[in-house]
Order: structure tokens, then C-alpha cells, then sequence
């Protein structure tokens, strides 16, 4: 009996989840490679130990903003979120 609840559980769990997957927003691609690069650059600094310890914290929370907001197809934010990175990073 314990074995066909753990069952109904799990296949309830994956149920919701691809129905949650199927709601969420396709994310613009041209906005997201942007992302992409950005993370790459702040990467290649963390590694190179050229940001201080606030701001890579705090270039971390941009890149998290700009990735929500990409998810949201809001652009135009996006980039200006990202152009603050570039600014912090001096690139």
C-alpha cells in the first residue's frame, strides 16, 4: 500500500512540474546570449581575482536580475542591467 502512495506522489510531482514547465515564458535569444557572455566575462575576473569580494557579490545579483528579466521578455531592462555589469567589470 505505502509503495502505490509513494507512486501516486511522485507521479502527481512530475505531473505539476511539466505543467509548470509548459507556463513559463520562452526567453529572447539574442537577450539571453548576451547573458551568457556577460557571465563568461565576470568568470574570467572572478578567476583572475580582479573584482573584490562585493562587488563580484554584487555583479552576481545584477547577472540574476538580468536573467530574470530575460525570462520575462523584458529586453530593454535586461540590457540596461547588463550594461551595468559591463560598467563594473570595465568592459
Amino acid at each position: 500500500m505505502l509503495k502505490r502512495i509513494v507512486i501516486a506522489a511522485v507521479a502527481a510531482c512530475a505531473l505539476a512540474s511539466t505543467a509548470y514547465a509548459v507556463e513559463e515564458q520562452a526567453a529572447d535569444p539574442a537577450c539571453v546570449e548576451q547573458l551568457t557572455k556577460a557571465e563568461e566575462m565576470v568568470h574570467d575576473k572572478v578567476d583572475a581575482n580582479a573584482l573584490s569580494e562585493q562587488d563580484t557579490n554584487k555583479v552576481n545579483e545584477l547577472l540574476d536580475q538580468a536573467d530574470m528579466q530575460c525570462s520575462e521578455g523584458a529586453v530593454e531592462e535586461a540590457n540596461a542591467t547588463l550594461a551595468t555589469v559591463h560598467s563594473m567589470i570595465g568592459q
